[in-house]
């Protein structure tokens, strides 16, 4: 039994990854195949990325009709979602009505502005911004009162947000429901990475045309490797590596002798050498990317012996979404061990066992919170 699942869930992996790293050959899938693909595909948000690079590569005429018609369907999604984020990224700026404020655009939405070839076809819903902390209340309150607001929270939740969170409670206009997340540094203040958020608002670079700016090449890789490997759960999450993969040979492309150097230079600068030492080690690993394993050698910090030796059983196992029939014990299992070492790099001991006390008693009784909720 434990050999059939292993050689089922090898072969569904297969299947999506080969389908990343070689979409020509999606031309000669039969019927079941992407049958198989296309569940695999919607449950990594990868629909919209696989449609875009066939489109692009003129192939999405050469598919069967059925697969052709949901990835097109994937791609049109994606669009709006694109489209609804964009115009919210206006209505912030009209609502600061001319305020001095800084507004450095992450994720989704830095890639869309500068047009990064992950950009075509990705899924994104919300807003991420990145302001000074001194520049917070300032933003909040200009947003509500313009009629943004926030979800309903817990008075526990609203702590975590103002005290042990690198962001306030998400906003929301109630007219296009567009998450605004309002980051003022990149990690948990808590957590054992300490990341120093001037550096990066410093070097942050002006969007061509507009009053806004986005990370520079840099240091958008590395937020992308911390995001993934620092602040994420890795359950279901290999849209964030293949990101990272396609950024980085992107860059490496238009400074073939300088990029790969100046992104270890940087790294060592901001100490982030843990979250981008995992980000190319399993760049190469699930996405056969080029870049080669001195790389990450000439990096000052790096993970130990026994953490990359569970990272290289665990990771896998979580960011590549299960058999949609044949669910894996195996990748249950490694759920939880990142789960935990998620929440043990963002929040101290003394802090992470009520925290989890408190999730595990809303698990069992849903809606039994122990304070009240409101919307400020």
């Amino acid at each position: 039994m434990a050999d059939c699942e292993k050689n089922i869930r090898a072969e569904h992996h297969q299947l999506l990854l080969e389908a990343i790293a070689q979409p020509a050959d999606l031309v000669n899938y039969n019927n079941q195949q992407w049958e198989l693909l296309l569940r695999l595909a919607r449950r990594a948000q990868l629909s919209g990325y696989l449609a875009a690079r066939l489109e692009k590569g003129g192939m999405l005429g050469s598919i069967p009709l059925r697969a052709a018609n949901l990835l097109h369907s994937s791609l049109i999604q994606a669009k709006k979602q694109q489209q609804s984020v964009n115009w919210e990224l206006n209505r912030v700026i009209w609502a600061l009505d001319g305020r001095e404020v800084p507004l450095i655009v992450l994720k989704g939405m830095a890639y869309l502005l500068l047009d990064l070839p992950n950009a075509a076809g990705r899924i994104f819903a919300d807003l991420d911004l990145l302001v000074s902390k001194e520049d917070l209340n300032q933003i909040e309150s200009s947003l509500l009162e313009k009629g943004w607001q926030h979800h309903a929270l817990t008075d526990y939740d609203e702590r975590y947000y103002r005290e042990w969170s690198h962001e306030i409670p998400a906003l929301v206009h109630p007219e296009r429901g567009v998450e605004v997340d309002v980051h003022h540094t990149l990690s948990s203040p808590l957590g054992k990475l300490k990341i120093d958020p001037l550096p990066f608002r410093k070097a942050a670079v002006r969007v061509q045309g507009k009053d806004i700016y986005v990370l520079n090449p840099e240091d958008m890789l590395l937020h992308c490797a911390v995001n993934l490997f620092q602040n994420n759960e890795l359950a279901d999450d290999l849209r964030h590596l293949v990101d990272f993969n396609e950024m980085l040979q992107f860059f490496i492309y238009r400074q073939p002798d300088v990029f790969q150097q100046k992104l270890i230079e940087r790294a060592n600068q901001l100490e982030l050498g843990n979250p981008l030492f995992y980000s190319l080690y399993f760049s190469r690993l699930l996405l056969r990317s080029p870049v080669s394993t001195d790389l990450e050698q000439q990096l000052d910090r790096k993970p130990g012996w026994i953490a990359r030796h569970v990272m290289h059983y665990c990771v896998p196992l979580a960011l590549l979404p299960q058999h949609p029939d044949q669910p894996s014990k195996r990748a249950v299992l490694a759920r939880l061990v990142l789960y935990l070492r998620s929440h043990w790099l963002r929040m101290p001991l003394y802090r992470l066992l009520p925290h989890l006390t408190y999730k595990f008693y809303l698990s069992v009784f849903p809606g039994r919170s122990t304070d009240t909720g409101h919307n400020r």
